[in-house]
């Protein structure tokens, strides 16, 4: 039976050791990026294909794919790292029938209009609004940039209010 051993939220999906450290970590023997634009640009897949460690099946499908992909993991002996940019992402599994434990969120870049959530995590107004009702939903959201960092909780509970979004 395949198992997801973690769900991660990193808008650079996969890169350099750190992406090493938590497949050696978790025990992971495959990446799923789930991603609509990256499952339909055969170049972007090409570029994470080899930034991918050596030995490691990488998939990348779109979130109907996934949804689909995630009724059947009965059928595998994977041990998944499942990796997607967005929380948005989640919202969507989530609204067709796949809920996650637990859920990390890796590096997310500082882009415009987002604030700074915890060191090197920059969220914007939506990101914050999908990652509260992820975490409504009964899911642990955590940050931990790097595999043997220090984990950071979050009160998601107010977040916007405390960052000032409405």
């Amino acid at each position: 039976m395949s198992k997801v051993v973690m769900h991660r939220i990193d808008d650079r999906l996969i890169h350099g050791q750190v992406i090493t450290g938590w497949m050696g970590l978790r025990g992971a023997n495959a990446i799923w990026i789930v991603d609509d634009v990256v499952a339909n640009t055969p170049m972007m897949l090409d570029i994470f294909r080899f930034a991918a460690p050596s030995g490691v099946r990488l998939e990348a499908m779109t979130v109907d794919q996934a949804s689909e992909r995630l009724q059947h993991l009965d059928q595998g002996n994977d041990k998944i790292m499942f990796l997607v940019k967005f929380p948005k992402t989640f919202i969507r599994l989530l609204e067709k029938g796949y809920k996650p434990e637990d859920i990390n969120y890796g590096a997310m870049a500082h882009k415009a209009n987002s604030k700074n959530v915890a060191p090197n995590c920059d969220l914007t107004a939506e990101e914050i609004a999908d990652t509260e009702a992820l975490y409504k939903s009964g899911i642990r959201i955590w940050i931990q940039l790097v595999p043997f960092g220090g984990q950071r909780e979050v009160d998601w509970s107010n977040v916007r209010g405390k960052l000032g979004f409405k």
